[in-house]
């Protein structure tokens, strides 16, 4: 049966409930996916201060970015924003973005839409996360030729490094 043949449910997770993942040194936690809302794709993202991902766009999904708590630097084309708790960015598919945790509490929450290719993403990117806590840091720097496969597969075009340097506070 496909999703716009059956009747969607209602929803409601806990905060210790869905699909949680260590990917690329962060862990990212399923609160929606496109199965249930037949539209986006609803992932949380904690990870220590610092982190990054490499700067890319997606071929037929939009993001969106909500800071949850503390604070990140979202990345649209040349453009750098630090935001706090309670700011929203949005990145239209084919608009070069990332982000970076500035704060060790930050808690940054991705709105993807449709979502189906950003789920498999960081499945294929990751593993289970064992425990809800952020992974251990990688050892070495992260194979950018295999990160680039693995995305390409999903509709995502990395096209440059995770962002370094200062951005302004707000």
């Amino acid at each position: 049966m496909s999703l716009s043949a059956r009747r969607l449910m209602p929803l409601s997770r806990d905060p210790d409930e869905g699909e949680a993942i260590w990917a690329t040194g962060g862990l990212y936690t399923y609160r929606a996916v496109f199965a249930d809302t037949g539209a986006y794709f609803a992932c949380e993202v904690k990870a220590p201060a610092g982190y990054a991902i490499p700067v890319h766009f997606h071929d037929a999904e939009e993001e969106g970015f909500y800071v949850a708590q503390g604070e990140a630097t979202i990345f649209l084309e040349d453009e750098a924003r630090r935001l706090g708790a309670g700011s929203f960015a949005f990145a239209p598919r084919g608009v070069r973005h990332s982000f970076r945790l500035e704060t060790a509490d930050a808690r940054l929450l991705l709105l993807v839409s449709p979502g189906p290719e950003h789920e498999a993403l960081f499945r294929d990117l990751g593993l289970p996360a064992p425990q809800r806590v952020p992974p251990p840091p990688p050892e070495g720097p992260p194979d950018v030729a295999l990160l680039g496969e693995i995305a390409a597969r999903h509709g995502t075009r990395i096209v440059g490094p995770p962002p370094v340097g200062a951005t302004e506070p707000r």
